[in-house]
């Protein structure tokens, strides 16, 4: 099998997967590009469907001043823009982040400014289905629910995920018939890192079990996010018919303790515009468990408060 009889298969699979899980609308499109394989080929896949899809592509890359390298990774993302004839914008942090979460939070914002700059309908990123793999592994590690097993899905809040169905070893050969050398990280190298540590030691473990680990992990979140949808249309609903101005009755939640605690978490983000971790789901819930006295959570965006079997959401104002 010759390499563009390869890359044209994998092109194949990825335009198939986003028209399964409807990613695309015609008009602008932000497609995040670190200069690494995964983005790399990202882009490169998305230049080849653009055009049957009505898709106009604009590159943002971020540079969260973690790497040394920072100025010629810029310039190499410019050069593939300049060679799919998409515009570019570069963000650059103010410093450098304290951990995986700021550098996220960071990288998001930016790419939502280049998203409502450009008007675009949504946000591409390069995860692919290793990075699936190690989503959920790194979920169940901190102990989490139904929710966090479902892992990142193809489409959520404005962002699109059309490489979930491949892996590394496809976006390296689409990159390879490309005739192009992705930058490398060297961060991703440092087992410091608990995703670095899940990537390099703990799934080479788990295909020495089974080699197709990461579809089987990624069938795992398939599962998970079936389950979450049912719990989470279920305690919307309970949810709805249990606010009575502001106040929630734990009691028209239903017996069932996770769609009683999906339906609080639901309710938090209402209010709050927040979605709570899997600690603060745990805290929640149990007070939703409970039916005693009167308690008070505080937590992101606001407080939480039970009098008995009646539950208060209270906004923190900035």
């Amino acid at each position: 099998m010759t390499s563009s009889t390869t890359s044209q298969q994998i092109r194949d699979t990825v335009r198939r997967f986003a028209l399964e899980h409807d990613l695309f609308k015609p008009g602008g499109l932000v497609v995040a590009v670190s200069g690494g394989v995964d983005s790399t080929a990202l882009l490169l896949l998305l230049a080849d469907l653009a055009p049957g899809i009505g898709l106009v592509l604009h590159v943002a890359h971020f540079d969260h001043r973690l790497r040394r390298t920072g100025a010629a990774d810029a310039q190499f993302v410019s050069g593939l823009a300049a060679r799919v004839g998409a515009t570019i914008r570069a963000g650059r942090a103010e410093r450098a982040p304290k951990s995986e979460d700021d550098a996220r939070r960071a990288r998001y914002a930016f790419l939502e400014r280049v998203a409502a700059e450009r008007r675009a309908t949504a946000i591409a990123t390069g995860h692919t289905r290793d990075d699936q793999a190690e989503t959920v592994l790194l979920h169940l590690t901190r102990g989490s629910g139904i929710g966090g097993l479902a892992g990142m899905r193809p489409s959520r809040e404005g962002i699109v995920r059309p490489l979930l169905c491949i892996g590394r070893a496809e976006t390296a050969a689409v990159c390879a018939a490309a005739g192009i050398a992705p930058r490398e990280d060297p961060t991703n190298r440092s087992l410091r890192y608990a995703r670095n540590r899940i990537r390099r030691r703990v799934l080479p473990e788990l295909a020495a079990i089974n080699p197709q680990v990461s579809s089987a992990l990624a069938r795992v979140a398939d599962a998970a996010a079936d389950i979450a949808a049912s719990h989470r249309e279920r305690a919307v609903a309970l949810l709805d018919a249990a606010t009575r101005d502001g106040a929630i009755d734990l009691d028209a939640l239903g017996a069932d303790p996770a769609v009683r605690e999906e339906a609080l978490a639901v309710a938090w983000e209402r209010a709050t515009g927040r979605v709570l971790s899997a600690r603060h789901r745990e805290a929640v819930g149990a007070q939703g468990a409970r039916g005693d006295g009167h308690a008070a959570l505080d937590l992101p965006g606001g407080r939480l408060t039970r009098e008995h079997r009646e539950v208060r959401i209270q906004v923190h104002t900035e």
